[in-house]
């Protein structure tokens, strides 16, 4: 049995092979798309990924199937069949199915899909250790806030890194460090947090803003500007942001040791103040 899987007003499983060959998402990448993690059922910042969906839909004009009412309540009749506590839940918005064209009409009916999948996230011993990361060239469009099921150069880059045996790609366009390719990216300097600023090449990272939110509140220091590849030697600090790594500390880059090779003592008390932030939200 696959897993549960939520298709245009119905629910099914992953089993059923239902998209057609037409669809837009399918020819074109033609869509958005979300992940939210759930714990014990619970959805973890629910509302911020649809939002963040919403704004991307309408900057490519597609309708969005849902509004926040509607939304909630087909993630919660989703969490309800799905058999496992823990997971993530992926949502795919495309423009629709049509016949194959690059001038796609207008009024096409948008094709939804959301479907639970298990997912073990980090443990304290993960979060402690922390990750390797390689930087790789930033090959992907000009409207990186949106999130884009285009993910071919994403999925190239995470290949890359994984054949270097280290965890995740960092970004860089022209000397300039952007992100991940699938996680937010900040730095530590002399106690001050350094990490990109929102424009259109960055996604708006769900974590990543709260993060920022509770590092202001911890009275630590944010500057959003660009960071330049030569700063990568220069850091006290990395950590990385993500809905299924949370806030998670990097320890080399490019075979090159950040810090001590250890995890700094701001990334962990972010990792502190999210862990508690994120249990508060599953328990509201």
């Amino acid at each position: 049995m696959g897993d549960v899987l939520y298709f245009n007003g119905r629910f099914t499983t992953t089993a059923e092979r239902i998209v057609s060959v037409e669809d837009r998402g399918f020819q074109f990448g033609d869509g958005v798309y979300e992940v939210f993690k759930f714990v014990g059922k619970r959805p973890v910042f629910l509302l911020d990924h649809f939002r963040r969906m919403d704004r991307g839909l309408r900057e490519i004009d597609i309708p969005n199937p849902w509004n926040e009412a509607s939304f909630s309540q087909t993630m919660s009749k989703l969490l309800e069949r799905t058999s496992f506590a823990d997971g993530v839940v992926y949502i795919q918005v495309t423009r629709g199915e049509g016949e194959r064209t690059h001038f796609y009409p207008d009024g096409m009916q948008p094709t939804a899909v959301a479907y639970s999948r298990r997912f073990v996230f980090p443990d304290a011993s993960r979060k402690e250790r922390g990750i390797r990361l390689i930087t790789a060239p930033d090959l992907r469009w000009k409207q990186c806030q949106i999130k884009s099921i285009n993910l071919l150069p994403n999925a190239l880059a995470k290949k890359k890194a994984q054949r270097a045996g280290a965890d995740e790609a960092l970004l860089v366009e022209e000397g300039t460090v952007r992100e991940g390719a699938s996680a937010s990216f900040f730095v530590v300097r002399a106690g001050k947090i350094i990490t990109h600023p929102l424009d259109e090449h960055i996604l708006p990272g769900v974590v990543r803003d709260r993060v920022i939110g509770l590092a202001i509140s911890a009275k630590i220091r944010v500057d959003e500007r660009p960071l330049r590849e030569t700063e990568l030697f220069q850091l006290d600090e990395a950590f990385i942001t993500s809905t299924t790594m949370g806030v998670m500390p990097v320890t080399e880059i490019d075979d090159r040791v950040i810090g001590n090779s250890r995890r700094g003592e701001v990334t962990a008390e972010l990792q502190r103040l999210f862990d508690d932030l994120e249990s508060q939200e599953r328990s509201a």
